[in-house]
Order: C-alpha cells, then structure tokens, then sequence
C-alpha cells in the first residue's frame, strides 16, 4: 500500500486487496490521499465481510441490477423505470446492507410512496424492486439471502384500468401519411415486420436480405435473455420501403436506422442505433392524423389483430410476434378480439328468435 505524486495528477493512493488493485489520483496533497485510503479501505472491507455473510450494500447492489439491464438489452423505458425506483429507494433508506431491510420496511417504504403519490405507482415500484431483489438473489450471483419485496401484495385504486385501443389499418395509413417524409420508412418498418421497437433499433443492414425477403430481427425477450434471431418475410411495401433506404444509405453506418447524439460519458458526438426523439414523433404524427395517441406497440398489436381476425394460424402468428411462450400469443391475442360484442351478438340472436 502506498501513496505517491504523480505528474500531472497530484497525489495518488495505490494498495491491493486479495489480488484487486484499488487505486485513485487528483488529491492536492498528501494528507488527503491518506485520508481517501483510509475511507476506501474501511468500505473494502465493509464489502467483504457483507459477501462473506451473502449480503450486499443496497447501492452496490441497485447499480450492478442497473448494469445487467444495459448490459442484457432490455428495453431503453424498463431501464428508465428501475433507475428512478432505485433512486428513490436508495434515498428513502440510504446505502444500507441489503439484509438490514425487512419486509415490514419494505412495507412501510411502498405505503409512503402511496401516500405521497399514487396507490398506482406505489404498485409499479413494487413489481421493480422486487424483480430487482429476485435477481440479486438468483443462483449464479446469490448477491443476498432475502427479498423483502417478494409476497407483498399491490395496492388497490379505484381507478379503473383503461382498455388499450388497437388501430385499424386506415388509421395507421393516416399516421403515417402525417409523419414527416423522413420519419416514414421507420413507422412502415415498424408496422410491416410487427416487431418492437427495439429490435428496429437493432436492426442492421447484414441482417436485411433482399434476394431471400426477409429480415432477421434480433430479441432478448425469453427466460435466459441470450440473444435470438427470427426470421421476418418482407412485404411488398417492406421491400420496397427497405430498396429506397438502401440506395441512399451511408455506407459507413451499420444501422437501417441511426441517429447521431451527445454522449455524457464520452464527452462528445457519437453515431448509434436511431433512439432519441422517437416517441415525440409519433405523437406529433397521431395530433396531426387526428386520432388518439398509439403506441409503438399497438402498431404491433394492429397486425396481429389482421392475421388473427383473417385466420392466420396461431403458431405462425408466435413466430412473427417473437414470443417464446405460446400462452402469451393466446393472452396477447384473447385481448385483441372483441369477444365481449360476439358474445353479446349471440345473445342477441338466440333470445329474440321466435318459438
């Protein structure tokens, strides 16, 4: 263990802890090396004894959570959402060991959020937390013995739970006919492959194959988040769509869709994946249709209604969709038909028939 000045970079503490190296620069003097040292080296051995007893200091925990989410591409808005949950977590009860927070805590911290908030968003920071807890204690990682989120229950509201609206075709023509001319391929993409947003973003010009017609798009939405490829048959409006982006595409991008943005950490420009802006787009070509907002998702959501209503086969359905379980087609699917008016039709029908 040793303290030095470096040129250029003040002083800096150096020492090594079963076999890693801790290390840091910038102090003014050499005192306040010491003092750095001696704080890092009482936090070292704080994480080492907590690890020794399977447990984990909360924001060590929460920030490594945080990592995985980047790390295994899980949606740009899930990430979002668990960053601000820990965040307020974290500030509700500090950079405690994990094993320190009981259910009650836990409890008594989600009422608090519901009072200051709404039963509802307590309810949403309920199913974060606790997958974050789950993942922290599942085998392979065993971070922590206790997950104080798991078996409480939601809170109720008596807010009644909207029904998502499905658009029909003629109302995704007027969407897109209202969005500008160079924000159109990407809505067309969209709506033709059925994919999710992020497998768009992901998109890239290796895995668009004009001979064959079709694209590949790639997910991580199964139970081992590794990486899947399928197949999606390009329409004719997708082959055409994808032909003219093609011919004018920047031979240096690797992306269908890019963008170029700030990067905080880089401290500069950088070209990536088309992200920023998306959904202000969206909703500036719904105002301009004159229809309520849809989602991404719902694009989604309008063609497999078509298929389904046109007697496309489920299993084939699946398949477009990306969905590993076939319950969640069946569910996806049960909530798209309109079976509350065939029901009722029927209804209708049998009990005025004359005897």
């Amino acid at each position: 263990m040793t303290i030095y000045s470096k040129a250029g970079k003040g002083f800096r503490y150096d020492f090594m802890v079963k076999g890693k190296r801790y290390t840091k620069a910038w102090f003014r003097t050499k005192r306040e090396a010491q003092a750095a040292q001696a704080q890092r080296k009482k936090e070292v051995a704080k994480a080492d004894k907590m690890a020794e007893r399977n447990d984990m200091g909360l924001l060590d925990m929460l920030n490594r959570r945080l990592d995985t989410l980047q790390e295994r591409s899980f949606s740009t808005q899930y990430y979002k959402n668990t960053r601000y949950a820990a965040q307020r977590l974290l500030k509700h009860f500090g950079d405690v060991p994990c094993s320190t927070i009981t259910s009650r805590m836990a409890d008594d911290y989600l009422l608090s959020r519901s009072r200051s908030s709404t039963p509802l968003a307590a309810n949403a920071d309920l199913c974060l937390l606790r997958a974050t807890f789950a993942w922290a204690m599942k085998r392979g990682q065993r971070f922590i013995a206790d997950n104080p989120f798991a078996g409480l229950e939601s809170f109720p509201s008596h807010l009644a739970e909207k029904k998502r609206r499905t658009p029909d075709s003629q109302t995704l023509d007027r969407i897109i006919a209202a969005a500008k001319p160079e924000d159109q391929p990407y809505l067309w993409v969209i709506r033709e492959t059925m994919a999710r947003s992020v497998e768009v973003h992901r998109l890239k010009w290796k895995r668009v194959n004009f001979e064959d017609r079709y694209v590949e798009l790639k997910t991580f939405k199964n139970k081992d988040r590794k990486p899947v490829l399928r197949q999606v048959p390009m329409t004719d409006k997708l082959y055409e769509v994808l032909s003219e982006l093609y011919a004018r595409r920047d031979p240096e991008k690797e992306w269908v869709f890019w963008c170029r943005s700030y990067s905080h950490k880089l401290k500069r420009m950088v070209d990536g994946p088309y992200t920023k802006g998306r959904y202000t787009m969206l909703k500036t070509a719904c105002r301009k249709a004159g229809v309520g907002y849809y989602s991404f998702h719902r694009f989604r959501a309008s063609g497999a209604s078509v298929m389904d209503n046109n007697g496309a086969l489920i299993s084939g359905i699946q398949h477009l969709l990306g969905h590993a379980d076939r319950r969640s087609t069946e569910i996806y699917l049960e909530k798209l038909r309109n079976v509350e008016r065939d029901a009722m039709a029927i209804y209708e029908a049998q009990s005025r028939r004359v005897a």
